[in-house]
């Protein structure tokens, strides 16, 4: 049996941080949760092992593409899902990477979030 895929959720809305969890964690994956860039950093620390991202643009503490900019400096093959409720066109702002990062404008359905997890999931664990 394999380990679950492992998310971290860069979210500082607590309701959508939360339902969120609560729907991947009933999809089998693990969750780990930072409603800031400093406890996204947190979780990174010590080469803590995570399959995909899911990351937010408008943080309390800082910008979401900033963070995952500096992410990718030591995990540059890292899947990221971009997540924003401003309508904000992510591509004018970061270079996406078709193969590893997805965007979703919020609202989003959480069944194609967990679809798109499980897909992005599957790259870290055959290129590990």
């Amino acid at each position: 049996m394999s380990a679950p895929t492992t998310i971290l959720i860069i979210e500082d809305d607590f309701l959508i941080r939360t339902c969120l969890t609560e729907f991947l964690e009933d999809s089998d994956m693990q969750v780990l949760e930072a409603e800031s860039c400093a406890e996204a950093r947190q979780h990174l620390q010590n080469d803590r092992h995570v399959d995909v991202l899911i990351a937010d643009l408008s943080l309390p503490d800082g910008d979401g593409v900033a963070l995952i900019s500096e992410i990718r400096a030591s995990r540059p093959t890292l899947p990221v899902i971009y997540t924003t409720g401003h309508g904000a066109k992510i591509g004018e702002r970061v270079q996406l990477d078709p193969e590893i990062d997805r965007v979703m404008p919020k609202p989003y359905a959480l069944d194609a979030v967990c679809q798109t997890v499980t897909e992005l999931g599957k790259l870290t664990r055959y290129s590990a």
